[in-house]
């Protein structure tokens, strides 16, 4: 090959042998982890490729220990690839760390490990609730959803022995029928069970613990801005229990929400961005989740720093 390995015409060959897609073989060149060939007078009409070094990256990735990728693991168990970062990150999963490349690191899980997370990690049949367990279509209302009327203040949907849908009164522990409950006490929903898909990033994050009167934790994103607030459904006092991301405030019968992101943006050179967006790809996470977790890391050793002066 002349010194160097050849590419057909969509880079594919090359791309075949480090098992990665062709956009990453391109980025590999951009970032000098393969050396190009120089071609000044264009005689060859496909890039060309220093072997040793192409060799050099095969070899390392056949020297890494047998086992999963993260990616393979967010696949078995039906997470997001950043879900099983961040559950690596905390020792939910355990993997091994191995150098790949420059500056990068690559992350191992053995069939043993994988056995250990499946457990805990991934529910199982039996864990996960049906829909008519929570929900009664005929009715069109949910587990534990809320009611009230000027006569009740507070009723929660709940199911009785029989599996049936009834209303619970927790104010005064009695049981109501659902019909009696809507014809005669007039009952209405505190709130409506169908909302419109997320479309933005700004929310404020609350989390309804187990243990409180809900079928399984819940996680509740709230669009930041501004919301009227009903306090007779419930109080502002309610709820900031529940927060832990973002701040709320009352203010004159509104409800205001500031989520704890706030949006900029970098001049960055091309080639850099580029760089970004390739190391972003690979750990399969975005730009601006990467950028934020190496801004992090390098606050944290800052900090080190200081302290150790003082």
């Amino acid at each position: 090959m002349g010194g160097g390995i050849k590419w057909n015409g969509i880079h594919k060959e090359v791309a075949d042998l480090l098992g990665v897609s062709k956009a990453t073989v391109y980025h590999y060149g951009k970032q000098k982890k393969i050396i190009k060939i120089r071609d000044s007078h264009r005689l060859h009409k496909e890039a060309r490729y220093e072997k040793a070094e192409v060799d050099r990256l095969v070899y390392e990735k056949q020297s890494f220990p047998t086992g999963m990728s993260p990616n393979d693991v967010a696949r078995r168990l039906g997470l997001s690839v950043q879900s099983v970062y961040k559950y690596i990150q905390d020792g939910s999963i355990k993997a091994d760390a191995f150098p790949y490349g420059d500056e990068r690191i690559t992350y191992v899980i053995s069939e043993t490990a994988y056995q250990e997370a499946e457990k805990s990690l991934k529910p199982t049949e039996t864990q996960r609730p049906k829909k008519y367990e929570y929900y009664d279509s005929k009715n069109d209302i949910s587990l534990y959803q809320r009611f009230h009327s000027s006569k009740i203040p507070e009723a929660r949907v709940v199911r009785n022995e029989e599996n049936v849908f009834v209303f619970h009164l927790p104010n005064i522990q009695k049981w109501l029928a659902y019909e009696e409950g809507i014809k005669i006490y007039t009952l209405k929903p505190s709130y409506s069970i169908h909302q419109p898909p997320l479309d933005c990033k700004g929310y404020v994050e609350l989390q309804v613990p187990k243990n409180e009167v809900v079928f399984y934790p819940v996680l509740l994103y709230i669009k930041a801005g501004e919301k009227p607030l009903k306090t007779e459904v419930f109080g502002i006092a309610d709820i900031l229990t529940y927060l832990i991301n973002g701040e709320m405030h009352h203010e004159d019968d509104t409800l205001i929400l500031r989520s704890p992101n706030r949006k900029t943006s970098f001049e960055l050179p091309i080639q850099l961005l580029e760089t970004i967006s390739n190391l972003a790809e690979q750990e399969g996470i975005s730009i601006s989740k990467w950028v934020e977790q190496k801004l992090l890391s390098i606050i944290k050793k800052l900090y080190k720093i200081i302290l150790k002066k003082f």
